[in-house]
């Protein structure tokens, strides 16, 4: 009797779930509403587990660093103090590029769309245009038979003024929201950089409990993989670009080269994107450097190789440490497919993401080696389970006869040495 409801209960949860799985693929925007609803309301949540595993970066190295001997009166005190000094570090760092980097920029911009307007770019431009609708009469006519209709013009303005007053009303409520959401997360990271360790006490609880013990361990092992490589990852890039700025700032100004303050934020910023960020941001501090002194472009390239060649082959390996443990080749499909899938960010996020899932199979593979006790070294596989097929004879190749006095025997005697010996045996 308990094994027919066993397997009622079986069917039936069978059928849930087979109804269930038709109505969703038949009603697909029910789930993407539905995940759009979730991210929505988790999205303050989001942002700041984001800022506290930015900041935990700089805490910690706070911690490490300043409170190591535990007998120190200001032992106790080590997280309120490295949680404030790094959240002011990171506030400067952002008021350093709001109020420093971002108005050079624009001044920047406004110098080169000066120039451009000095050299007559424009206007030489519109009497190309003249010039070349000249050669066709046709097209003449039709700029020249084109009408102003003022009425559809006036309503135009009246609908769009509506639909401007909205999208501004929009534009200002996201605003709102985006400011909201940081807010509630920067206060929601306070609380998870406070209370980490139980927080992490309390998650490792709900893991084991809800799992069974090898999956939990395997779960618990791939967190610890996941937090090592992202932290690993986030602190070598921000390290290399401050270390790669910092280098253009003062070798540009030495050299008098023009906008090295923003030619060395710019190329820090773009050196958090991997393999392909250096070279995006040498590319358009060149093409700022063209616009006001063409000469420095040749030398402001040979500075860019130099201070790639010292950075990649002394600086970093010394002052930021080694990689994330991902081959060349992985790193390269990762920024190609998140960058396809997301953009830059997906460039910056795809690597850690593919180093992660690399590291994990990488360490399942040592343990489940370890576990066997096999050492990969002492299993080589001999040529001889190759089975060759006989060599076919070639065009020119020396004929049997040929080689009858080196080998004496024909075939047949062969043959029947081969059968005497099968009799022996």
């Amino acid at each position: 009797m308990r094994e027919k409801k066993q397997a009622m209960k079986m069917v039936l949860s069978v059928i849930t779930f087979t109804v269930l799985l038709i109505y969703l693929v038949n009603h697909t925007s029910v789930i993407v509403y539905f995940v759009n609803k979730l991210i929505a309301l988790l999205l303050p949540f989001l942002i700041g587990c984001g800022i506290a595993f930015v900041i935990n970066i700089i805490m910690k190295s706070i911690e490490d660093g300043f409170f190591k001997k535990k007998s120190s009166k200001l032992y106790k005190l080590k997280r309120p103090i490295s949680m404030i000094v790094s959240y002011v570090l990171a506030l400067l760092v952002l008021g350093l590029v709001l109020f420093v980097v971002v108005p050079e920029v624009g001044n920047t911009i406004a110098d080169i769309k000066q120039k451009l307007e000095d050299t007559d770019l424009i206007e030489k431009a519109k009497q190309w245009i003249i010039k070349y609708t000249a050669k066709y009469p046709e097209v003449t006519e039709a700029i020249n038979d084109i009408e102003i209709n003022w009425e559809e013009i006036g309503l135009f303005v009246k609908d769009g003024g509506s639909s401007l007053l909205s999208t501004t009303v929009n534009i200002f409520s996201s605003i709102i929201s985006a400011v909201v959401n940081i807010f509630i997360g920067i206060v929601f990271s306070m609380y998870i950089l406070a209370q980490k360790e139980k927080l992490g006490r309390q998650t490792k609880m709900v893991i084991y409990a809800m799992f069974k013990e090898s999956t939990a361990d395997e779960l618990m092992v791939f967190g610890k993989i996941a937090n090592t490589t992202f932290t690993k990852f986030f602190a070598c890039q921000f390290r290399e670009g401050i270390i790669l700025g910092g280098m253009f700032v003062v070798a540009m100004s030495l050299l008098g080269l023009p906008y090295p303050l923003t030619v060395g934020v710019l190329m820090a910023f773009t050196a958090l994107i991997p393999v392909f960020g250096a070279f995006i941001g040498c590319f358009i501090s060149a093409f700022l450097i063209l616009v006001d002194s063409p000469k420095y472009v040749i030398w402001f390239i040979i500075l860019f190789f130099v201070l790639q060649f010292l950075e990649n082959y002394f600086i970093y390996p010394k002052l930021v440490g080694g990689d994330i443990g991902l081959g060349a080749i992985w790193v390269l499909l990762a920024v190609l497919v998140g960058g396809d899938l997301m953009g830059v960010m997906g460039m910056f996020l795809f690597i850690p993401l593919v180093s992660v899932l690399y590291a994990y199979f990488r360490s399942l593979v040592l343990r489940k080696l370890k576990h066997k006790k096999i050492n990969i070294d002492d299993k080589e596989v001999s040529d001889d389970v190759v089975p060759l097929m006989e060599s076919r004879r070639r065009m020119f190749a020396p004929k049997k006869g040929a080689n009858a006095s080196a080998d004496p025997k024909s075939d047949d005697e062969e043959s029947e040495d081969e059968q005497a010996e099968a009799d022996q045996s």
